[in-house]
Parts: C-alpha cells; sequence; structure tokens
C-alpha cells in the first residue's frame, strides 16, 4: 500500500518540512512540505535525496564484528555482540578505571534528541569524565566567547536580520546552509528582504561565495578576521558610532581596549585584509548609523588561530553599537521548551569546567576537542583512553591531521560504533552496530529550537519500521549499560536503580514531559491551548508557528556575570589580543592561505555515497584565483601539491574569479576508504592532513583545529592524472611554487 506521511529533515538545522512516501513500508522518495508554516514548501537537494541513504545497499544494517584487520567484519548478532562489548567495558571499567573509557560523537547525532540525552546518561552511568566531539572543528570558539562574554553559553544570541537594517555576514555561506547556530529555512527570501525594504546585507569572505554573489561582497584575505574586525571597531569608536549610555550600564573593561583599537586604523589593516581603507570605514558609518544592525559570523570566524578572539569581536560591535537584544540586532532567543534554563541550572552549559588529560586542553559546552584523542589514546598513565564508544563520528576524517588519529585508533582495546556506515573511523573499531535512520524513529528537535528565526515546534513518528535489525541508539546504550551491570544509561543513581526493576522513562515521555512543562505546552491541561506530544500530532502535524519574531526578554536575564555586566576585557581575551599583535601574518615558506568550504550537495562527510549527491562527474579540486593561477602557470584540471607544515595533500584545480588572490580553498570532508563504494570511487583527499592536531598548533581559548587561514605553498605536479584516493606521489617535476 502507498501512504503519504508528514515529517520533517534532520540532516541540519532548519528542520524543513517534508513528505515521506511510503510503498509496501519502504521509503521510496521525499518532497517538501507545502504546509509546514516554517519551511513553506522549502526543502534541499540533500534533504529530499534521503532516501536513497535509508536505502542505501552498502549501509550496515546487522551488527558487524572485526575478524581481522582494520576494514574487516563479518555479521554476528545482537547477543554476542552486545554481550562482549559489555564484557570488555566493564573489564576496561575494573581494571584501568572509569576514566580509561571515552564516547565520541559526531554532527548526525545531534540531531536524535534520545540519542543525546542517552548518551550523556551512559557517560554518566560509566562515570568518564571523557566525551569529546566535533565541537573542535566547528562551534568551540563561538560557544566560548559566549561563556565569556555573558557568562552563560545555553542562551546563545543569533542574528535577528528580519527586522534589521543592516546585515554583515563574515566567515558564513547561509545561502548553502541555511544558517548555523541560526535555523531559517527560508533564509533565501528573508536576507533579499532586507535589501528589499531599504537596507544592506554585506558579505565579508575570500570567496564570492553563493551567498556573497546574491548581496555585496567585501573580499578578505583568508585568516585576517580579527584585524579586519578591529578596523571596524577602530572607526565606530574613533567617529563616536556607539551607544556610550548602553556600554556603561551593560558592560566593564570598554576604556582598556580604547588603546587598543587606537593602533588598528584600517589603513595599517589593509595591508594584513587587503579591505581598503574606505571600505571598512563606509561599513562603520552604516552599522553606526543603522536604526539597526547586526554582525553575524560562523564557521569560518571558528576555525581560525584566533577564532575565540574573532567572535568576543565581533559580539563588540553589536554590544557597543547598543544592538544587543534590539530588535533587528543580536538578540537572545525565546524557546518553547526550557531547554537552556535546565543546562544553566545544572550547570551543563560548561566552557573549560573539564579538561583533557595530556595537554589541559578545555571543554565546550560539555565536549572535549576531538583533536586530542591521537595523543590521548597514545600517552600512557592514569586517564589514558583504552576503549573507546564512538556516535556517529568519522572523526579521521573530521578531525585534524587525520593521520595520526587513525594509527592511534588501532592501539585501542575495544572501539564500538553506532553508525549507518562502515566509515574512515570506523573500520578500526572491533564491533559496528546497525542504528536507525532519521526516518526509522519517533523525533522532535529539542536542541535547535530556539535557533529557529521563527519560533516552531513540530513532532514526527518514525515514517517507517527499521531497516534490517537497526535499532535506536538509546536502546542500544541502554542494553550495554543492563549487561554491565550498571542498570541503565541514566544520568542519575535513583533512575538507573529505579531501572534495575524495570521502572523506566522512555524517550518519548521524557521530550513530552518537556514540551508540556514548556512556554507554549499544556501544562498538562492546565493550559487549553497549550501543546503536548499528541496534541501536536492530532493539532498541527504540519507543525505549528508559535510566533512570527522571538519576544525579547530583559537582557539582565540573560548576564550571568558576578556583577550583571558584560565584560569587554577578561584577561584571557587580552591575552589573546596580545599575541595578535606579536602576530606576523607574511610567510616566505608558506605564502597562501588555505580556507575550507561549504559545498551545495555535501554535508559534512557521511552523504558522499548517495548517487543525487555524489554523481560521478563531481570532483575534488582546489579554487583558486586567476592571478595565483597565472603566477603558478596553472590551468583547470592541473595537479597541484598543497603543503603545511603538518602534511600535504594534491589535487585538481579549479581556476575561477570567486576567489581572492594570495586564499585557496578547498572542500573539506573527502577521501574516503571505507565500507561505501561510492564514496570510496569519489577519491579526493581530506583536507583535514594539513591541519594541525598538535596543541601548541591549535586556537589557544577553545582549542580549535585550525581548519581556515592554514598558510600553505602550492605548486604544480606534472601528471595531469587525478590523485586516486588521497595518495601523495613523489612528483617528478614542478614549476614555479606560490
Amino acid at each position: 500500500m502507498r501512504e503519504e506521511k508528514v515529517t520533517f529533515c534532520r540532516i541540519c538545522e532548519p528542520l524543513c518540512g517534508l513528505i515521506a512516501t511510503v510503498d509496501e513500508g519502504r521509503l521510496t522518495s521525499l518532497r517538501p512540505d507545502q504546509d509546514n508554516p516554517n519551511s513553506k514548501g522549502f526543502a534541499c537537494t540533500k534533504g529530499v535525496g534521503m532516501h536513497l541513504v535509508v536505502n542505501d545497499p552498502d549501509r550496515v544494517t546487522v551488527p558487524l564484528r572485526r575478524v581481522g584487520g582494520p576494514g574487516e567484519f563479518e555479521p554476528t548478532t545482537w547477543d554476542q555482540a552486545l554481550g562482549d562489548i559489555a564484557a570488555r567495558f566493564a573489564r576496561t571499567r575494573k581494571q584501568r578505571g572509569a576514566d580509561s573509557i571515552a564516547i565520541t560523537i559526531g554532527n548526525p547525532m545531534s540531531f536524535s534528541y534520545s540519542a543525546v540525552i542517552w548518551s550523556k546518561g551512559f557517560q554518566s552511568a560509566i562515570g568518564t569524565p571523557w566525551y569529546y566531539g566535533i565541537n573542535s572543528e566547528d562551534a568551540a570558539s563561538r560557544i566560548a566567547a559566549f561563556k565569556i562574554l555573558y557568562g552563560q553559553c545555553a542562551d546563545m544570541p543569533f542574528p535577528d536580520y528580519r527586522r534589521t537594517d543592516f546585515m554583515m555576514i563574515i566567515g558564513a555561506n547561509p545561502w548553502v546552509s541555511k544558517g548555523s547556530l541560526v535555523s531559517d529555512p527560508r533564509i533565501r527570501e528573508h536576507l533579499t528582504d532586507v535589501v528589499e525594504r531599504g537596507g544592506r546585507v554585506v558579505v565579508v569572505d575570500p570567496r564570492r561565495t553563493e551567498t556573497a554573489k546574491a548581496f555585496e561582497h567585501v573580499a578578505i584575505r583568508g585568516g585576517t578576521d580579527p584585524w579586519f574586525l578591529l578596523s571596524l571597531l577602530h572607526v565606530l569608536v574613533k567617529r563616536r558610532l556607539y551607544d556610550r549610555s548602553f556600554v556603561q550600564q551593560w558592560t566593564t573593561g570598554f576604556d582598556q581596549w580604547l588603546d587598543i583599537f587606537e593602533r588598528f586604523p584600517p589603513e595599517v589593516t589593509e595591508k594584513f585584509t587587503g579591505v581598503p581603507a574606505a571600505t571598512v570605514v563606509d561599513l562603520a558609518e552604516t552599522i553606526g548609523h543603522a536604526k539597526a544592525a547586526v554582525v553575524y559570523g560562523r564557521t569560518g570566524t571558528c576555525t581560525q588561530k584566533f577564532g575565540t578572539l574573532t567572535n568576543v569581536l565581533q559580539d563588540f560591535i553589536n554590544i557597543i553599537t547598543g544592538n544587543l537584544q534590539r530588535p533587528g540586532g543580536w538578540v537572545f532567543p525565546w524557546s518553547p521548551v526550557p531547554m537552556a534554563e535546565i543546562a544553566r541550572a545544572t550547570k551543563l552549559d560548561t566552557y573549560d569546567a573539564v579538561h583533557t588529560r595530556v595537554a589541559h586542553l578545555p571543554d565546550s559546552y560539555g565536549l572535549l576537542p576531538a583533536n586530542a584523542l591521537a595523543d590521548e589514546i597514545t600517552t600512557p598513565g592514569k586517564g589514558q583512553i583504552r576503549a573507546m564508544l564512538l556516535l556517529a563520528s568519522n572523526c579521521v576524517v573530521t578531525s585534524a591531521d587525520s593521520n595520526r588519529l587513525a594509527d592511534a585508533m588501532e592501539q585501542l582495546e575495544t572501539t564500538v560504533s553506532l553508525d549507518m556506515y562502515v566509515n574512515e573511523t570506523n573500520r578500526h573499531a572491533h564491533y559496528i552496530l546497525p542504528v536507525t535512520s532519521m526516518y526509522e524513529r519517533e523525533d522532535v528537535a529539542l536542541p535547535y529550537l530556539d535557533k529557529l528565526t521563527r519560533p516552531s515546534l513540530q513532532v514526527t513518528e518514525a515514517v517507517i519500521d527499521p531497516i534490517g535489525q537497526c535499532r535506536p541508539e538509546w536502546k542500544i546504550l541502554d542494553e550495554i549499560a543492563r549487561r554491565m551491570g550498571l542498570g541503565s544509561a541514566d544520568s542519575t543513581w535513583a533512575q538507573r536503580q529505579l531501572a534495575r526493576v524495570g521502572l523506566r522513562v522512555s524517550p518519548r515521555a521524557t521530550a513530552d514531559l518537556l514540551l508540556r512543562i514548556g512556554k507554549s505546552g499544556d501544562l498538562f491541561g492546565l493550559r487549553r491551548s497549550g501543546w503536548s506530544w499528541r496534541k501536536l500530532l492530532e493539532r498541527a502535524p504540519h507543525g505549528v508557528v508559535l510566533h512570527e519574531y522571538h519576544p525579547l526578554g530583559p537582557l539582565e536575564e540573560k548576564i550571568d556575570t558576578p556583577d550583571g555586566k558584560i565584560a569587554l576585557a577578561d584577561p584571557r581575551v587580552m591575552s589573546e589580543m596580545a599575541r595578535l599583535e606579536c602576530e606576523d601574518a607574511a610567510s616566505a615558506d608558506f605564502p597562501l592561505r588555505l580556507i575550507g568550504m561549504r559545498e551545495m550537495k555535501s554535508h559534512n562527510s557521511w552523504m558522499h555515497n548517495s548517487a543525487r549527491l555524489m554523481p560521478a562527474s563531481r570532483q575534488l579540486t582546489v579554487r583558486i584565483s586567476p592571478a595565483d593561477a597565472a603566477d603558478a602557470r596553472l590551468e583547470d584540471g592541473d595537479i597541484v601539491r598543497i603543503t603545511s607544515k603538518t602534511g600535504s595533500v594534491e589535487v585538481p584545480v579549479t581556476v575561477t574569479a570567486d576567489m581572492t588572490q594570495g586564499t585557496i580553498a578547498l572542500p573539506h570532508g573527502w577521501g574516503h576508504n571505507g565500507g561505501w563504494k561510492r564514496a570510496n570511487a569519489a577519491g579526493g583527499t581530506s583536507s583535514n592532513h594539513l591541519a594541525s592536531s598538535r596543541p601548541e598548533d591549535l586556537e589557544r581559548l577553545a582549542a580549535m583545529s585550525i581548519l581556515n587561514g592554514i598558510p600553505v605553498r602550492m605548486e604544480r605536479v606534472s601528471s595531469s592524472q587525478a590523485v586516486p584516493h588521497g595518495a601523495i606521489p613523489s612528483a617528478e617535476s614542478a614549476s614555479k611554487p606560490l
């Protein structure tokens, strides 16, 4: 029987509404939901192609047990796998201590509320402090800046561009991503609206991105964002274009910056950034005179050498111009579910609270940096990682200097992966356990409800039954914990004891409770207009928009510092500022700067096995400017070697006027060697081979991997043939290097 079922996408943050077609229990297609009040009939090519991932013949659908070298597995039973895994973890925990076991999570898992909650519960049940994640390649510096400035990072401000007159986007490409730490499936429409009502949208980026092509583009040299932001602040202060009364009422330490700003006039920073002084003055004047203005940055400004400082400086502009918690500015969100309040009350919104054992690197929102894993596995001593649980993680591809981590993984006594594929990381595992896809489980996007530009709610039932022997992560974790004698994968001792006698609270009951006690909940019948899981399914299966704009609460409720003010001169930030002033941006050995880039048909490393997204014609190439190509005598399709102080990769060239001279761009997530045939056949190489995971090479305050602004050189390789699977042959000859 053919059915159509209402659901929503959970690949990334916009959560676009979808209609799933199910034929005889098989998901056959997905299309945008025209009746979804938030996405209004939009869905990207990745979302509507997800059924190909669900039905992928390369997908893992039975438990796998390793029988030889990396990637050599055979099917096994759930009972055998769970029994051996529990025994291995229990033995390691008893003999070496709870801190010898680590958990590492990846991006896809964060979109399953039950997997997130139960993974933290599993951590608590085991008693390990080691909970690693992809924040070190994503948002750790953004979270650190929030915590440093506002004393908390549970309520994360976002750009209220639907009510702004001026928006500056730096290091983000929302035309492709639809936003990050701000979620908007209609972001193209809403940004265009800014211009149509007489405002401006300016995109600051080394590449003329898809977003930059739609608006005003300011070209900047890769990795020089803090100099540019300091020059903007110089003009704002010098020309008294800031809100002095707001600064006096809500901040401390502003005066300590006056001499610093004085040292960064745009005429001086121009030689670092490539941004003309006149452009800086124009932008500062526009920001200073706008009724409402906002600066927004994301991955590009996070994953660079001064990532936390850069994010702090972005916020400085929003703060000193009085655009904090102002309609059209940098606003704290409203959420129907009290996730932020719970995180703040229970001190889960941490930064610099837990540290890695070897290099003492800080956590960010409870996630330790995955770039530390190689040292944590290979360095002897108490707390050395000897067993690891991987949850949708492919950190060998996504982390910096990934060859080091791949070698280290082979030293673990036990590695267990919960995933949909055999990938470059879990090919080193002892067991791979098959998990349900987003369409084989019920869901509500609890962690992302406060990021939607139009506050909304939607729940979904499973669209199809689990394929093969796949199980949801929470059930697997619960069973491993039970077999280890821990009761369950729950966060509290009391819950684990109740589980021993069969008393359990399901994920759905937990989510329903949070919905019902929230600001739009039905309070168990006391608020008749409120919502519960059941009411959402029955009355609003396509979702419901709760507010057209975020209601803005009192600013004092969002600042959680001892004196209730924003600390502009935190010692950690001032230390980074002093380090930046000693920075020499020039390098004769590595004259170019490498940045990453987001591709329309790619999402990190896990969607490269889809025929829709990875046709045979698709190829990994490095983008370079015509000027750089001419200097190195390069043409489209030539093979170049890109070298950093950490490693080298070889890739074909695409010459494009979209690139700023002196900066080259290489997409991440390529270079596969797992159990996915199409991804493997695509070839390419991991750009993260060029990034260092050595502690001394990481961003100082948040331990970010430096993936943007990497100093590199480039030279032409004589062979014109594509390099298979990231192999790096020796060059027979090369022309002039850049």
